[in-house]
């Protein structure tokens, strides 16, 4: 008999770790697996997606994040469909589910860790909170070793990268000449700053490279005053949220992550499907994805004139840029797959099933 498995998450809106959920489920072995997911708030976007391809869904309807109501729905939910083991992701999926399974007596309850620094910035009573909770926790999944690192107060830790979909995101050619494109959330942790001002030192040497970047966020128009501030505004475009980043990464000629921090770093690896070179930080979870001068380039975080030359490197060697971009495809088909990771989830929860 398959376990019965049920995800839970905060929101099924298109963001990465909803994005990743939406592709990762349906991948699971249905004669292992038998996998449903419940979401917290909002419209579900990616519900119908799941739906589509054999997962179950279940919007709770909270009326705000920390509502108590969805607990008890969820442990109704839970008892009615005889889970076995639920995987929560996101903090206030994380507190919630952890409630609804005692109230249900769910035998098993898993979370995912998304990023590192998770909490800073938050709540000051989130931390203790959810570290109660986190102990208490059967296994915490670690999308990297960096994030690992911080949930050492578990009582078990498993490290599953994330996985791209390499069919979907299949190599092209490297274009001849193409924007440099950065793919991330407008926050101080992605590193936006970094990236303009490289740029502009480079303008007066090379004033038709062009940067093209995906993503909303709290630092729009800080960034568009940095790019006013720094005469950037014919080299630079704000494109906003891209549902589908292949037709940006196709055009690209090189792929730029200066992130100050990272989990792990998903859209570095959608691009090295892409057969695109990437430059990134050098910071624990991109430094799991990419070896430096191998399958891509790293930079110090927050160096400037690194970046800058790094991008001006790319730009200048096409054979290693191109060299870069075939490696960095070699080792995401070796390594981040989707069924890798569907694969690795499989083996957790039949562990999990044989320790209880």
């Amino acid at each position: 008999m398959p376990q019965r498995v049920l995800h839970f998450i905060t929101e099924l809106n298109v963001g990465g770790a909803e994005r990743l959920l939406a592709e990762v489920l349906p991948r699971l072995d249905r004669a292992k697996v038998e996998v449903q997911a419940a979401y917290l708030q909002g419209d579900g976007p990616l519900a119908a997606e799941l739906e589509s391809r054999g997962v179950r869904t279940h919007a709770l309807r909270s009326p705000h994040k920390f509502s108590l109501w969805p607990a008890w729905r969820l442990a109704r939910l839970l008892e009615r469909e005889q889970i076995e083991i639920l995987h929560t992701h996101l903090i206030q999926a994380d507190i919630l589910g952890f409630a609804a399974a005692r109230l249900a007596t769910t035998p098993l309850v898993v979370s995912t860790k998304h990023n590192v620094r998770y909490y800073e910035g938050r709540q000051r009573w989130l931390r203790p909170l959810a570290r109660q909770v986190e102990e208490r926790l059967d296994a915490v999944v670690a999308v990297s070793k960096a994030v690992a690192a911080e949930y050492g107060h578990a009582r078990r830790v498993e490290v599953i990268h994330n996985g791209v979909d390499v069919a979907k995101f299949a190599p092209s050619p490297l274009p001849a000449s193409g924007p440099i494109v950065c793919l991330g959330k407008l926050t101080m942790q992605k590193g936006h700053r970094i990236l303009l001002e490289a740029v502009a030192r480079l303008a007066e040497e090379l004033p038709n490279l062009r940067v093209e970047i995906a993503g909303t966020g709290p630092l729009l128009d800080d960034l568009q005053a940095r790019v006013a501030r720094l005469k950037l505004p014919p080299n630079v475009d704000f494109l906003g949220v891209v549902g589908d980043v292949r037709p940006l990464l196709a055009r690209a000629a090189m792929v730029v992550m200066p992130s100050l921090w990272e989990g792990f770093g998903l859209a570095a690896l959608e691009a090295m499907a892409c057969g695109r070179p990437v430059i990134a930080s050098d910071v624990d979870g991109l430094r799991e994805i990419i070896t430096h001068e191998r399958d891509g380039l790293l930079a110090p975080a927050g160096d400037v004139t690194k970046l800058a030359e790094a991008i001006a490197r790319l730009l200048r060697d096409r054979t290693l840029a191109e060299r870069l971009a075939a490696a960095g495809r070699a080792r995401v088909v070796e390594a981040f797959t989707l069924d890798t990771m569907a694969r690795k989830l499989e083996a957790l929860y039949a562990s999990l099933a044989g320790a209880s």
